[in-house]
């Protein structure tokens, strides 16, 4: 596997939010006119959608694109599931593409419409950003010509994507709603605006109420311009936002010490293990950020650490597969996959040691 799999891809970084809110991703839907949607599309229509589209987007990302489909390297593809948090993905068709570039660039080719493209950020760091999306959108409207109407705007086989075909995906980090048993309330309430929200442990399944990961998923609706819709998204995490911080601060004052036990407990697990679980890193991994967040528990220059946990979670099993390349595929066994994520896992965490005011 190219390392370029993982380290270009790399976008996680500091935010203002990125104590409740991991990442924000928006992605256009976008179809080209006069083309039979993919569903109905023979292999031959696709094949040659597919060279169209790949044309385009090479005069934009040329210098750092990198390309998935059945006739290159599709070793990546686990990858690009955990690293881009996209479960949805499991194989490449004749005709499909998976494409990756820089900024956090991740697009789709013949999967849903014609053309998926999407950025991804820490924070809300894209939502600041999303006028370049649409510049992006811009440009490759001069070259392909996207299927779209006075009446309804952009064209698309699903539904839902007809209109602006503007999508918000973010990964939330709300222990202290979980902690309070105010989910339930908060995803009513979200509901009724139009969004989804959903418990979150990975790989886009459903957790235990317990779990502090979250995911918010929202379609601007046909007829709503794409600067409303993101103004829409805003008010929405912000609300959670708020939300989350104030009820951090009261949880705060009766459970801090249960908060810093379980942190300080994780950290020195994942700190000196040498054989670790991928559910069990993942369960540590997530105390350590809720004793951080909730500022139960202090490292000596933490400054970071939360981008750290963050890539720990996203890109340890990618990491693991290119170290297991070095070894003969006889001689793996559960054991050497342990191994290696203990030894990634403790090489992070070396750095950090616990302000322990004594």
């Amino acid at each position: 596997m190219n390392k370029a799999c993982v380290e270009n891809w790399f976008w996680f970084g500091d935010n203002s939010d990125l104590d409740c809110i991991v990442y924000c991703r928006l992605g256009l839907y976008r179809s080209i006119a006069g083309e039979l949607f993919p569903h109905r599309c023979t292999n031959e229509d696709l094949e040659e959608i597919q060279t169209w589209l790949l044309r385009s987007l090479s005069s934009i990302e040329s210098e750092s694109q990198y390309i998935i489909s059945p006739h290159g390297e599709v070793d990546c593809l686990s990858s690009v599931r955990e690293v881009f948090d996209v479960s949805s993905i499991s194989t490449v068709q004749p005709g499909q593409a998976v494409i990756l570039g820089s900024k956090g660039f991740f697009a789709t080719i013949n999967m849903n419409a014609h053309l998926y493209f999407s950025q991804m950020g820490p924070g809300t760091q894209k939502l600041e950003t999303w006028k370049e999306l649409i510049a992006l959108d811009e440009r490759l409207d001069r070259d392909l010509n996207w299927a779209c109407t006075e009446a309804y705007g952009f064209l698309n086989p699903d539904p839902h994507h007809i209109g602006s075909g503007l999508e918000c995906e973010a990964l939330l980090f709300l222990p202290g709603i979980m902690d309070s048993s105010m989910y339930e309330r908060v995803m009513k309430g979200l509901l009724s605006q139009g969004f989804e929200l959903s418990v979150y442990n990975g790989d886009d399944s459903q957790g235990e109420a317990a779990s502090p990961f979250v995911k918010l998923h929202y379609t601007v609706p046909p007829g709503m311009p794409e600067q409303e819709g993101i103004e829409r998204i805003k008010n929405a995490l912000d609300g959670l936002i708020t939300g989350e911080r104030a009820t951090r601060d009261r949880l705060a004052q009766n459970i801090s010490d249960e908060i810093a036990d379980s942190a300080s407990r994780a950290f020195g697990v994942l700190s000196h293990a040498r054989l670790l679980e991928k559910e069990e890193c993942r369960t540590y991994l997530s105390d350590v950020r809720k004793g951080l967040v909730y500022n139960c528990v202090h490292f000596e220059h933490q400054e970071g650490f939360l981008q750290h946990l963050d890539r720990l979670w996203f890109t340890t099993e990618a990491l693991i597969r290119q170290n297991l390349e070095l070894i003969e595929p006889h001689q793996i066994t559960e054991k050497n996959i342990k191994s290696l994520r203990a030894k990634l896992v403790r090489s992070i965490l070396s750095q950090y040691h616990i302000d322990r005011g004594i």
